[in-house]
């Protein structure tokens, strides 16, 4: 973890962003286009109300919050609380250290809260993103990926965004097989979303870097998430959609992938499931490229030849899981494993799909358990071990 000792001195153009970012009513693109105009961020922060106002039709209340945003409480309180932050680094676009990627998309942003390893900014960076109430395939085939890249580019910088489902089980991936990976959150850093995931987090801290555009103590709220995905993608290289619904917020992190001239790819589904119709429908519409197998994204990327030799398959499959037909075993383990295969994880959520009396639900879940088909990871939450084979009616 970064040190105390690389927060911005007072040279850095970093505190200065950070002043005009907490004003309401001024984003980048004005404050770059003031800057381009009187010289320097520093020199837009000296200039008098009256010269914003005459020469570039800035209203009086927002030049006089101009020239008084380095005396006003909300940045004086929000620079004590970075300099009392362990590992915190702030960024602005002028700063030498802020992703180079980031810089060119239309709207980078104003500053940057960057906590963890510093060195990997630069690296190659794919994005990953689906739905939070994910299926067991659309995990399954996000570790699959993530897998096979890591075994043909160990460099690689996973990106995702912390999220229950396939952004949690792409972080995980990534640090299982020793990749580095970037969360990037839709809160300040002092608010790890959701909850469950706080160790995830830490992980992530020793092995890549969690980073927000938020005041450090600002809470996730819903209208952050659509703001913190086009990070998500101007950070990387292209974006990866493994699964997910019609409404799904990994449809807009493909909108801005696109806007951004990134590379956007989609895993295909079963046309009559539900969690895939997103995937289906970018993948339709020409939004997004349809891949099978890490070698269609990195030949895409040019991190590999076409003519590279395919990497064996697990012995297990593709997936890395065994496959089991659910309607082989008994009819209480074939309705939780069929409950757990449609993203339903929660003990109570279980309880209410599959309408098994508790104490039974429980007991079959610890037989599953014993044979390695499900596994607890917590707070009576479960996940799927194998890959269930669904027989087609």
């Amino acid at each position: 973890m970064t040190e105390n000792v690389l927060k911005p001195d007072k040279s850095d153009p970093a505190w200065s962003w950070l002043a005009l970012s907490l004003i309401s009513g001024i984003g980048y693109k004005k404050i770059r286009n003031l800057i381009e105009h009187i010289g320097s961020v520093e020199d837009l922060l000296k200039t008098r109300p009256e010269i914003l106002i005459e020469q570039f039709q800035i209203s009086s209340k927002l030049a006089d919050l101009i020239s008084k945003a380095t005396q006003s409480h909300s940045f004086n309180i929000e620079k004590r609380i970075i300099e009392e932050s362990p590992g915190v680094r702030l960024f602005c676009p002028d700063s030498s250290g802020y992703p180079l990627r980031l810089q060119q998309i239309s709207t980078p942003p104003s500053v940057l809260y960057w906590q963890g390893e510093l060195q990997h900014a630069e690296s190659p960076c794919l994005a990953f993103v689906g739905s939070r109430g994910c299926t067991a395939y659309g995990k399954q085939q996000t570790r699959r990926l993530v897998k096979e890249i890591s075994q043909y580019v160990p460099d690689m910088i996973i990106v995702s965004g912390l999220a229950k489902g396939i952004d949690t089980v792409a972080h995980e991936t990534a640090l299982e097989f020793g990749l580095k990976t970037i969360s990037v959150l839709a809160g300040g850093l002092q608010h790890i979303y959701p909850p469950e995931n706080k160790k995830l987090a830490e992980e992530i801290l020793k092995n890549g870097a969690l980073v927000s555009e938020f005041p450090l103590g600002v809470k996730p709220l819903a209208r952050n998430f659509p703001i913190r995905n086009r990070v998500i993608s101007g950070l990387s290289m292209g974006i990866v959609v493994t699964e997910a619904r019609k409404k799904s917020g990994a449809k807009i992190t493909a909108a801005f992938a696109l806007e951004q001239n990134r590379e956007v790819f989609a895993v295909p589904g079963r046309v009559d499931s539900a969690a895939s119709s997103g995937t289906n429908s970018l993948i339709a519409r020409q939004h997004a490229k349809l891949v099978s197998s890490a070698e269609d994204i990195l030949e895409e990327l040019s991190l590999i030849s076409a003519t590279a030799t395919n990497l064996p398959l697990s012995p297990e499959g593709e997936t890395g899981f065994k496959k089991i037909n659910p309607d082989d075993l008994g009819e209480k383990q074939s309705r939780i494993l069929k409950a757990l295969n449609d993203g339903v994880e929660e003990i109570d959520a279980i309880y209410g799909r599959t309408g098994l009396e508790m104490n039974f639900l429980l007991a079959t879940l610890l037989e599953l358990e014993l044979t390695g088909t499900v596994e607890n990871i917590g707070g009576q939450i479960y996940r799927l071990r194998v890959e269930l084979e669904i027989p087609s009616n």
